[in-house]
């Protein structure tokens, strides 16, 4: 009843017998106050409060359409960043809900930002300094929280249309007013610029690919008492969203989050978990796998589509990328190692490090640490190339956006493209040059030269600006592509391994060598494939055997 009362108190509304405005008033008031004892409780309390609702607070849930603010949204375009680009430090709380070890990690490279009360912070200091934790790299956010699921209450980041890195806050789905401070904390202790919406919602049902993507469950249209539409226009206007993926959870728990089974990896990868058919949720899982892969990403592609497996509910998907390295939670089970390589495969290059804690399928490393990104980051957006990429005037062309947010100006031959052929350890590089088209002055063009036979070329993005950055796009390890070769093996035949015009026991040697992993010459991955069933193995060579016997 308290929780209808809210709802009336905040849209206006009255039952036929609540009409007196006097009455209205009182209401008001008797709300507000009864939100402020319960800010004051909360703040003298030391209880840890869990990442569900307590029955307190489902009898309190009204409390949360106090807590918002509202501003103007921020100078359009707005772009919304992602979690895979670059960030200067996260963000935690005390006391903790990760392991020491893991803010030791993280403290190595980046800043760690703890949100921790005045009279906590000793305490803090101490556990930080007494387990080998970098103390150069954490700097404390004075203030009280209720609880350490930073990733739900903690800010989010744009660039905002005056090219400023910005929070853009949305209230909290928890009556926790000290947790939904959390972001203009932020704001004001980086001193940056700070917007809101009071749209209710939580990082961990959360998730973009920094190009105008993003997807949650549908959990965030249950909570909001505002339609499906005017949800997804503040997203728009707030955040740059221009599509939005609201999905129903198909692992049917009590938090509906998106990171308990889903994640984009990059602009182009996304990863969902992987169950059994014996499962009960399977079919649901399924579903949503399908459904991401089938999506378009922001260049109108398909979304390459990795899984985890987790058959006992392992919050595997609930890991944590931080610029070069991936956190994934692990458990000390059978299936972990599996994990680990699973994100090997989607994210080569990368560093995938496995730590345990107290997880739940519904609570684990990336529900407890938010990113903080870098302020001044130099931003490199790029359309890797797709399998079969074909040479024009023998090259593989590129077109890359380099933008740098610090205002320093892009190094002009900075920019280059750096690539090998698979098996190779040299890498090869050629500069990119600057569109001289007015419109599309961050634009950069260029190639990578074309091979004459069929190959995988892996390839990474690399660019510096007068602030001293140098970054990388990807952050860590390459894009990789199956290339088409130049019109140079057209005239080779499928089989003739030496070209001779026949097809004879030279060609089997030469066939089986490759079978072998060895280099035979140039034009072999062009017509070894005499099956064309897109390998190269024993079945080929009997093939050949049979070809040369009938002719």
């Amino acid at each position: 009843m308290l929780s209808a009362v809210y709802y009336l108190i905040q849209h206006n509304t009255t039952y036929s017998s609540i009409s007196n405005p006097y009455f209205i008033l009182s209401m008001r008031i008797t709300t507000y106050l009864i939100f402020l004892f319960n800010l004051v409780m909360a703040n003298g309390s030391s209880v840890e409060l869990p990442i569900g609702l307590t029955d307190d607070e489902i009898a309190r849930l009204g409390e949360i359409y106090l807590m918002g603010r509202d501003t103007d949204p921020p100078p359009s375009p707005v772009r919304n960043i992602a979690e895979y680009e670059r960030m200067q430090g996260v963000l935690i709380r005390y006391p903790f809900g990760i392991s020491t070890d893991i803010i030791s990690e993280i403290s190595q490279d980046l800043i760690v930002y703890c949100l921790v009360s005045s009279n906590q912070q000793n305490n803090a200091n101490s556990v930080l300094e007494n387990s080998g934790v970098n103390m150069e790299n954490i700097d404390f956010v004075i203030g009280p929280t209720d609880s350490y699921w930073t990733r739900d209450y903690g800010p989010w980041w744009i660039v905002d249309g005056n090219s400023n890195i910005s929070i853009a806050d949305f209230t909290y789905n928890r009556p926790r007013q000290n947790d939904n401070e959390a972001p203009l904390k932020m704001s004001n202790h980086l001193d940056v610029p700070y917007y809101a919406t009071d749209l209710i919602h939580a990082g961990g049902n959360y998730m973009t690919d920094g190009l105008g993507i993003a997807a949650s469950s549908d959990l965030v249209y249950e909570e909001n008492l505002i339609s499906e539409h005017d949800v997804d226009s503040l997203m728009q206007s707030y955040y740059g969203i221009d599509t939005y993926h609201v999905v129903e959870d198909p692992n049917n728990t009590y938090i509906d989050h998106i990171d308990c089974w889903g994640k984009y990896l990059s602009p182009t990868k996304v990863l969902i978990r992987e169950v059994p058919e014996t499962h009960p949720q399977y079919d649901e899982i399924e579903e949503a796998a399908s459904y991401f892969s089938s999506a378009m990403n922001a260049w109108g592609e398909p979304w390459q589509l990795f899984r985890v497996w987790t058959p006992n509910n392992q919050p595997y998907t609930n890991s944590l990328i931080i610029n070069e390295k991936i956190l994934v939670p692990i458990m000390g089970g059978s299936w972990d190692d599996e994990a680990i390589a699973a994100y090997e495969n989607a994210m080569p290059g990368y560093e995938i490090l496995g730590f345990t804690g107290s997880w739940e399928s519904t609570d684990a490393l990336h529900c407890r640490i938010k990113g903080i990104p870098d302020l001044e980051m130099l931003q490199i957006f790029h359309n890797p190339l797709n399998n079969g990429t074909e040479p024009v005037n023998s090259e593989y062309l590129l077109d890359v956006v380099v933008d740098d947010l610090s205002g320093m100006g892009t190094i002009s031959d900075s920019v280059k493209v750096f690539w090998r052929e698979l098996g190779s350890e040299q890498w090869e590089s050629r500069q990119l040059y600057p569109s001289d088209i007015p419109e599309n002055m961050d634009s950069w063009l260029g190639g990578i030269p074309a091979l004459v036979d069929t190959g995988i070329i892996q390839y990474y993005i690399q660019a510096a600006d007068y602030s001293g950055r140098k970054e990388k796009s990807p952050l860590a390890g390459w894009y990789s592509f199956l290339a088409s070769p130049t019109d140079a093996c057209l005239s080779w035949s499928v089989g003739d391994m030496d070209n001779s015009g026949e097809l004879n026991v030279i060609d089997l040697l030469l066939l089986s060598d490759m079978t072998n992993d060895m280099d035979i010459g140039m034009c072999s991955q062009s017509i070894s494939d005499i099956n064309s069933d897109g390998e190269t193995s024993l079945l080929d060579i009997q093939f050949l055997i049979n070809i040369i016997m009938n002719s």
